[in-house]
This record gives structure tokens, sequence and C-alpha cells, in this order.
């Protein structure tokens, strides 16, 4: 094989359905969505060096760490993404894109991208999300790096927005204090993770929102975000079940059941409302995902509300 051409979907998060730590270990469950970073891999085996877009330093990592494993001096490529999710917001992007790379270039070379191997990819550059598995995944996702899939995602549509600003994965796990507001939070992080489990088991969605609430709010003593209880008290209002946020992004998002919110129409009036009240900087509407890696038919596609 000379040259070779692999192509990998992953999905983003709309944040962490609970994330704090247990007996000192940090862990978080995502909250997988139907939102992706896309990647299309071209391998040539017998040159050097790496053509990747603008800031794609960690995809290059990976390229890196592949090639290295391996024990493949004599390999290059092109990486194209197709696909790319907002930055900075707690979306999971800089997971998605380096499993969407790394799951492309093992495409390409004929192997499978299974989940534990991209998670052991991932985890080697950052502390990382755990969307490369399917369903809904508790992982530990700073230090021992174990993981448990709990169950498929529950059906739900997520009312997205935030206000601005990023934060960067790295700093925030760095970040003084943040062992200490795991421990004084603990108690209540048990609380949400045992309703999330029950949600997951159950598939009831208003357990999973309960708990997301309660983990949201006790994040906003290290990651404030100042309209949180206007927002909240919004979402209840209008049929939503609670809020569920990025932990160490700036998202925040209503929860809604699917069901009740069907048409094209009823989505963009609460659209509508929530940007006239909240006046956010960006906003999106997202339904709930499987999670894992995706390997499309189509070579090319959108992101689309």
């Amino acid at each position: 094989m000379d040259f070779a051409i692999g192509l990998a979907r992953c999905p983003g998060t709309c944040g962490e359905w609970v994330q704090g730590a247990r007996k000192g270990i940090p862990f978080l469950l995502d909250c997988p969505i139907d939102r992706f970073s896309e990647a299309k891999v071209a391998l040539n085996m017998h040159a050097t060096g790496w053509d990747l877009p603008l800031g794609k330093l960690k995809s290059l990592q990976v390229l890196e760490l592949l090639k290295e494993d391996l024990g493949l001096p004599a390999l290059s490529g092109k990486v194209e993404f197709l696909q790319q999710l907002p930055e900075g917001k707690g979306m999971a992007s800089s997971t998605a894109d380096i499993t969407a790379v790394v799951a492309a270039a093992l495409i390409a070379l004929g192997e499978a991208p299974v989940p534990d191997r991209l998670a052991h990819f991932a985890l080697r550059i950052e502390p990382s999300d755990s969307v490369m598995f399917p369903g809904i995944t508790e992982i530990e996702h700073v230090h021992r790096h174990n993981h448990r899939v709990l169950g498929p995602a529950v059906p739900a549509l997520f009312l997205a927005l935030d206000w601005g600003g990023a934060i960067d994965t790295k700093v925030f796990n760095a970040r003084p204090g943040l062992a200490e507001h795991y421990r004084f939070n603990e108690a209540e992080i048990t609380r949400a993770y045992t309703l999330a489990r029950e949600g997951i088991e159950q598939t009831d969605l208003e357990k999973l929102a309960v708990a997301g609430t309660i983990s949201a709010r006790c994040n906003l003593d290290i990651n404030m975000k100042s309209q949180f209880e206007p927002f909240l008290s919004w979402v209840l209002q209008k049929g939503g079940l609670g809020v569920v946020t990025a932990h160490s992004g700036t998202l925040l998002a209503g929860v809604f059941p699917i069901d009740d919110f069907p048409s094209s129409e009823i989505r963009k009036n609460l659209r509508l409302e929530v940007n006239q009240q909240f006046t956010p900087a960006y906003l999106d509407i997202f339904n709930s995902h499987s999670g894992g890696i995706v390997v499309p038919k189509k070579e090319k596609t959108e992101n689309t509300g």
C-alpha cells in the first residue's frame, strides 16, 4: 500500500451531565450530541511531514504518536476537516478532532478504530472526553483514564447558548483550587451521579436533567455563568426539565423532552424567544446522539441545526 484515504466522524458534546471527583479522582459523564468533527486523512507511506489546517496542533501530535506506535519511519499525509465544532465552549472539540483524525488514519491503514485505542491516544495529549465510546460513558479523564459505558444516550433536545469567551481544557484542569472545589462538592456530585445512572438505566430524561442541574450548579463557584438562575427558570417555564453545562467551557443548555418539540417551527420560536430574552453570543439547538465513531458513507456533510 502506497497511498490510502480514511474518513471518520466523531460527535461533540453539550458539556457533561456530571463532572466532579470521587475520592479525589476527577471523572465526567459526557453528553454526546449530533454535532461532529469529521476528518479525511490521505496517507503517503513513502514520505514524511504532515499537511494540516492552521492551528490543529493536537491533531498533528496524535498523528506523530500513531506513527511512533506503529514504528513507521516513513508516513505522511494530508488532513482535511469536513466538519468542525466550535472551540473553547466545552463541546469536546479537541477530543473530537483528535479522535476523528486518528480514527481516519487507522481506517486508511486498514485497522479498526477501537474506542479503547482511540481514548488511549487522546488521553496522552490532554484530559479528554469520552466521545469515542458509544452511549453515555463515565471516564476518569485526568489521572487513571478508566472508563465505563453506562448505557445508551437518552433522547433529548438541547437549547444551547453562551455569552462569549473561551476556556482551555488543559488550563482549567491545572488551575489552583480545582481539587478543593471537587472535595467541597463531592456529596452533591455523588447525588447527581446516582440520579444520572438511574436516568440512563430507566431512560428517564427528567432524572438525567436533574442530575445535570445539580452538577451545573456545583460548577458555578469555579466557572461562573451569571445568567444561570434566570435561564434555568425560563427553561422550566417552557417545559424543559433542567440544564446541562460545559464544566470546563462556556456552554449552558436547557434540556427538553424531544417529543414535546417535534416541529422546526416550534424550535424556531424557542430560539427566537431565548435570543430576545438572553442575547447570547452563541445559540444552537442539538439532539442527543448515540456517541462513538461514525464512518460516513458520504464524503461531504454539514453541521446543521
